[in-house]
């Protein structure tokens, strides 16, 4: 495993590569988060291709330039309220109130010093676009409800994506206002009828549903990934399992995607 490793870094994320660069600058604001979040009691974990970097590989998968985290709602209320005056001055939070062209219903934390370009047109209106990492919300949603906040919110993905002028800006916040109103909606209903503790991506997060218990992330446990040690869900691989399946096998080549089309560090 160890030869298996080297091999890896070697051939797609080399000390001084674009892609460490951009890792490490990652693994910069990772830091920060966990920091803060430890000082006013937020609890997050790592997850989803991080985690699986975590468990496969002690840090990030050698060809991701992708860094996520989850917490609970309420602490993602709680986060987005204290987060911006915690940060330092050439960091910046990143949703529809902080930027008007961005309207995913999760959070990004980006670094001011840097420029991405991503594969996909989805940053073309965004105000900030520096290197990041995503922060998501979970809570109990139905697997009904869930579907028809992902159609709805990816009708709103491809509208935000469209390059124009003020009109089209008034256009997005009045559809963004309305989604968000229709998810308190199914959020008031499910809090009535999900009684099950499956969690999953919040309303509108066009990530699909995922049968997590519970049990399968609280009480919080730690794991160590690039050397540090962070916050993972209490059953890392039962989660990892649900998500991918064989989470253990590498894919094939092909498969091995990133999102970056090109990075610029601008000091």
């Amino acid at each position: 495993r160890i030869v298996m490793e080297r091999y890896l870094r070697e051939k797609y994320n080399p000390d001084g590569s674009i892609l460490r660069q951009h890792q490490l600058k990652m693994l910069d604001i990772l830091i920060i988060i966990d920091r803060i979040c430890k000082k006013h009691g937020i609890k997050y974990w790592i997850s989803d291709g991080t985690l699986l970097g975590a468990v496969r590989h002690g840090g990030f998968i050698p060809w991701d330039d992708d860094l996520d985290i989850q917490m609970m709602r309420k602490d993602f209320k709680h986060f987005i309220k204290i987060i911006s005056e915690e940060l330092p001055e050439n960091f910046a939070l990143q949703t529809h109130k902080t930027d008007k062209g961005y309207v995913a219903p999760y959070a990004k934390i980006r670094e001011l010093h840097s420029t991405i370009t991503e594969f996909h047109s989805n940053d073309v209106n965004y105000k900030y676009k520096g290197i990041y990492i995503d922060v998501f919300p979970l809570e109990r949603c139905s697997k009904v409800f869930t579907r028809i906040a992902d159609f709805m919110h990816t009708h709103l993905y491809k509208v935000s994506h469209v390059r124009g002028g003020q009109m089209r800006y008034a256009y997005v916040d009045s559809i963004f206002k309305i989604t968000k109103g229709i998810y308190s909606l199914f959020r008031g209903i499910d809090s009535i009828f999900v009684k099950s503790g499956k969690c999953t991506f919040t309303y509108g997060s066009c990530f699909g549903y995922h049968n997590f218990v519970d049990e399968d992330i609280m009480p919080l446990s730690t794991i160590e990934f690039e050397g540090y040690t962070f916050n993972a869900p209490h059953a890392p691989e039962t989660v990892l399992k649900k998500q991918y399946g064989n989470y253990m096998d590498l894919p094939a080549e092909e498969d091995r995607m990133t999102h970056t089309l090109s990075v610029e560090f601008n000091k």
